[in-house]
This record gives C-alpha cells, sequence and structure tokens, in this order.
C-alpha cells in the first residue's frame, strides 16, 4: 500500500482526528488512514507545527489543528499522546470529546519502563472517567509508529480492541483493517490495563531484541471468527 494509492477522501466515512498526530505513533496513523481514504486532522498544541506535520504528508485528505479545533472537525478522536499529563489534557477536552468514539492509545509507563497506570486503572478508564458521554475504546497500543509509517510495508499484526460500547468497538475494528492490521474484540473497557501493559512489554522487546517493529498476533484465531 502506498500512501499515495487511494488517498481521495471518502465521504462516508468518519473523519478522524489525531491528537499528538506530530507524535511517531500519531504520524503514522495518520499515513495509514489518509492512505485508506479517511480524512484526517492531525492535531497538536501547536496549530502551526500541526499544519506544518500535515503538509509532509502532501495528500488532500489530511489537514493540521490545534487540538480542539482537530476535535470539534472529527467523528472519531484517537489519543497518541503521552501518559504525562493525561488526565489534564483529557479534562481540557472534554466538552470537545463529549458524545464521540475516543480512542485511547495511551501507555501509561515510567522511565524505567514499568506500567504505572492511574487510578481509575488504566488511561482508557481515566478518560471514560473525566469524559463519562464519550464512547471510549482503547486500542493501537501495541502497534509501531515506525512500522505505520512505512506505508509500502504489510502490517501483519493484530490490534486488541476493549471498551464498552459494542457499536464503537467495531468501528474501531474497522479502523484496524483500514490500517492494515486485523482488529481482534477483547471485550469491555476493563481489559484495557491488560492492553497498556502488554504495549510496555512490547516496547521491552523491540528494545531487547534491537528491533523496531515488533507487535502481536493471536495465534489460531481464523480470519472469519466472530465474538460472541
Amino acid at each position: 500500500m502506498s500512501a499515495a494509492a487511494g488517498a481521495s477522501p471518502n465521504a462516508g466515512r468518519p473523519a478522524i482526528a489525531i491528537l499528538g498526530g506530530t507524535g511517531t505513533l500519531g504520524f503514522g496513523l495518520a499515513i495509514r488512514l489518509c492512505a485508506a481514504g479517511y480524512r484526517v486532522v492531525i492535531g497538536s498544541r501547536d496549530a502551526a507545527r500541526a499544519a506544518e506535520v500535515a503538509a509532509r504528508l502532501r495528500l488532500p485528505n489530511a489537514t493540521g489543528a490545534a487540538n480542539p479545533d482537530a476535535a470539534r472537525a472529527a467523528d472519531v478522536v484517537i489519543l497518541a499522546v503521552p501518559a504525562e499529563g493525561h488526565a489534564a489534557f483529557v479534562a481540557a477536552l472534554a466538552g470537545e470529546l463529549a458524545g464521540k468514539i475516543v480512542v485511547d492509545a495511551t501507555v501509561p509507563m515510567d522511565a524505567g519502563r514499568a506500567y504505572t497506570p492511574p487510578a481509575a486503572g488504566s488511561a482508557a478508564a481515566e478518560t471514560q472517567r473525566l469524559v463519562p458521554s464519550a464512547r471510549v475504546v482503547a486500542a493501537f497500543h501495541t502497534l509501531s509508529g515506525r512500522l505505520l509509517a512505512e506505508a509500502d510495508r504489510p502490517l501483519d499484526q493484530d490490534v486488541l480492541v476493549c471498551g464498552d460500547d459494542p457499536d464503537a468497538r467495531a468501528a474501531v475494528i474497522a479502523l484496524a483493517g483500514a490500517l492494515g492490521a486485523r482488529g481482534v474484540d477483547a471485550g469491555g473497557l476493563e481489559a484495557a490495563a491488560t492492553l497498556e501493559g502488554l504495549a510496555v512489554l512490547i516496547i521491552g522487546l523491540n528494545i531487547r531484541y534491537r528491533r523496531r517493529h515488533l507487535g502481536i498476533k493471536i495465534a489460531h484465531l481464523p480470519p472469519d471468527a466472530r465474538p460472541r
């Protein structure tokens, strides 16, 4: 898949805001989603920086905006932001996130690469607590931003997706498919801590084996398998 192929916007698809879209994961997600025909708004604290990064994609369906404007313009909002200051970041955007599908890809991790969840139990649960009307889904934690950015390389990984709203989970599973991965329904939001902790493990494996692209696949799950 090339970023130039299939890049024409599809009006029937949801608009996606990626808050933290100037980072490695956010930018990689933007490349793949734009290539799949989604309209993507890259969000940043600095609107000029967001516009600069969006311009690097050289695609008509990629734009940049300050985080609040990006969230307002989208149907689905992906949080690809650092864990530090997560609660304050989400609380400041609660009005813009209300009622929307919010995909939290935050990985709470300290300098020693230990999983350090907030008091709510996971970053995704914290987002749900701060924005009760949002349809929060946890996903994309184990994907390599560098591999996502290499749009001509197959992703060939699974994306575990959890959240309390089945329709929101299904929408995010569809996004995982658009990236070139396979979305796997991991159940309710209580599984988010497991997904976030798994990401810490994958990060450690990449470091230990001097890799950049390691991810996960669920063995022996048939392509046509459907959850109960």
